[in-house]
């Protein structure tokens, strides 16, 4: 856990979760596209509120707030835990 491709690849399945997301919302409900998006829409939320946790993680490890809040949205904990471990640095 303390390897960076070991990060790199929980962060490529990350990217991958978004997508199964979007693609098993449409498979299990074809024909209501607000159930089809809600898979997404809780994505969306948990990664929000990891937030408040990752933005001063962030900071503190030279990271700007913007790009804290975009690889939060995009990657969850894969990114500010091992930033705030050190393993992956600015």
């Amino acid at each position: 856990m303390n390897s960076k491709t070991f990060w790199q690849l929980l962060m490529i399945g990350a990217i991958g979760l978004w997508i199964i997301s979007v693609v098993a919302g449409y498979l299990l409900f074809p024909e209501n596209h607000l159930q089809a998006w809600s898979f997404f829409l809780g994505l969306v939320i948990l990664h929000s509120a990891e937030l408040f946790t990752a933005i001063p993680i962030g900071r503190k490890n030279g990271f700007s707030v913007r790009v804290s809040v975009v690889k939060t949205l995009l990657f969850g904990f894969t990114w500010w835990l091992p930033v705030k471990k050190g393993i992956i640095e600015k």
